[in-house]
């Protein structure tokens, strides 16, 4: 596949289906970041349509959009250059690998951030639209554990020990930090959203 431009779903999805090195888990996860960040922006518009002040959401959440589909493409490239420079190995490979854990510890940087423009809308976001931020919090979360994945995967081959140490601090600061934020978000969203399931019994019998 030579790039995302212009593709239908169903191409991507059978690309990603197929036995290609690209496109992967890194750039799915760019653009689950990209579907999180429209719910996003859809639950910013729709508030601000109804008289809510949300500032400047709507179009932070758009930029979130165009970055996302921006690292999903340099993702793809990335891991294609990994795949070109193992034949050389030595320095070339060692260059691309860094640059392999660079689109996505910043596709999850950018996850973090967007959970952070989602929180900003909880106490704006119309009941009917609960459900959509919910989604756009789990979605950006797995955007960032997903990204994390392939930081992962190509870190291992890495030779540069301190590098290493540097990005593994990174990697699990951002994790960290992930899951306490989504945690935070969903709280409230996900027991209004349960609220007609009624009370459960805790010591069923």
């Amino acid at each position: 596949m030579k790039g995302l431009k212009g593709i239908s779903i169903e191409q991507f999805v059978e690309a990603l289906g197929s036995t290609e090195p690209v496109p992967g888990g890194g750039t799915t996860a760019a653009l689950t970041g990209a579907l999180a960040a429209a719910l996003v922006q859809k639950v910013a518009a729709l508030a601000q349509k109804r008289g809510r002040e949300v500032g400047e959401s709507v179009t932070r959440a758009a930029e979130f959009v165009r970055k996302f589909l921006e690292l999903a493409e340099a993702d793809a490239e990335a891991y294609a250059q990994v795949v070109a420079a193992q034949k050389k190995a030595g320095e070339e490979l060692e260059k691309a690998l860094v640059h392999a854990v660079g689109v996505p510890l910043e596709t999850a940087q950018k996850a973090l951030a967007l959970m952070d423009l989602a929180e900003r809308l909880l106490t704006v976001c119309p009941k009917a639209l609960r459900s959509d931020l919910a989604c756009a919090a789990r979605l950006a979360w797995a955007a960032c554990t997903s990204a994390l994945y392939t930081v992962d995967v190509n870190a291992h081959a890495l030779r540069d020990q301190k590098f290493r140490a540097e990005l593994g601090k990174a990697r699990t600061e951002l994790a960290d930090l992930a899951e306490e934020k989504a945690a935070f978000i969903l709280a409230p969203l996900e027991e209004e959203l349960s609220l007609w399931l009624g009370e459960r019994d805790s010591n069923p019998h």
